[in-house]
């Protein structure tokens, strides 16, 4: 925590005594360390590695989020609403979710290292982490956001996998996410997502999207391949059977944002798969090259 100095500015605040020791007691050994530029970011992250602060690279990409707010009666209330996801009225001038997220991800690339340290602020983690999977939106993501200690440290391992279904039926057909955004061409997809802290296994992790964005129950077969999304996530690839299917059960709350455009369900022969733009190519190439890719 900080000390308050009400003719400062917030970015400006120092830790706090109490602040000083606990981020001095966290011990952290990386050789890489960047920060928010915020003072108490850039003493917490120098602090946990016991290096002086002029070592921290300092990266606005790891900032806290963009918004107007002035501290009042309610705004904490506003600020969960914020993390949940459900924006309103009083978020005119914030800064989205999803733009939060989407810089501190490009702040990650930015910086490559085997083991590396990001002294960050809570509302654009928690953010970032479900743009991830690793934190499920709304509620849970509340809950994680309110849980975060000061300081707190969240350890993950580099890549992020997330995992999907090459979805066949009883009749060999493939079950494919066609997506379409406003403004934008449609494209297919297959279904899956984010493995997240609380999935035992990237099993589990596919059994639980797959009942979210479809309502389905499958039988979980082979990876088929693996590929790097970018330097921070990989994308797993099952061979998955359906066993069924009701899509009056479907939760997902991507499904509930109109500003996400529609995810209709499909069912395409091979045959018809040469005819669609389905995403990534690997996965097109596969089906197509390999008649393996059906469940077994």
């Amino acid at each position: 925590m900080p000390e308050v100095v009400v003719s400062a500015p917030p970015s400006a605040w120092r830790l706090s005594a109490e602040g000083t020791a606990d981020a001095s007691a966290l011990m952290i050994d990386a050789t890489t360390a960047v920060s928010s530029p915020e003072t108490k970011a850039v003493q917490t992250a120098a602090l946990a590695l016991h290096v002086d602060a002029a070592a921290i690279i300092q990266d606005m990409r790891f900032r806290e989020v963009d918004r107007e707010e002035q501290v009042h009666y309610g705004f904490r209330e506003a600020r969960r609403a914020w993390v949940s996801g459900r924006l309103d009225a009083r978020h005119d001038g914030w800064e989205t979710p999803d733009a939060a997220a989407h810089r501190f991800h490009m702040g990650l690339l930015a910086h490559s290292a085997d083991h590396l340290i990001v002294g960050t602020h809570g509302m654009v983690l928690t953010a970032w982490m479900v743009s991830m999977g690793l934190v499920a939106a709304g509620d849970a993501a509340v809950g994680f956001w309110e849980g975060l200690g000061f300081p707190d440290v969240i350890d993950l391992d580099i890549p992020l996998p997330r995992v999907r279904a090459v979805l066949t039926d009883a009749e060999g057909r493939y079950l494919v996410i066609k997506r379409t955004r406003p403004g934008q061409a449609p494209y297919w997809t297959a279904p899956g997502g984010g493995v997240a802290l609380t999935d035992a296994s990237i099993e589990d992790a596919l059994q639980r999207e797959l009942r979210e964005e479809l309502g389905a129950e499958a039988e979980i077969g082979q990876v088929l391949f693996e590929r790097m999304i970018d330097g921070i996530r990989s994308e797993i690839f099952c061979s998955v059977r359906l066993i069924g299917m009701d899509l009056s059960l479907r939760s997902g709350p991507e499904l509930a944002d109109p500003t996400r455009g529609t995810y209709d369900v499909e069912f395409v022969a091979r045959s018809q798969v040469s005819g669609l733009d389905l995403r990534p190519v690997e996965l097109k190439r596969r089906i197509l090259a390999d008649s393996s890719a059906t469940y077994r």
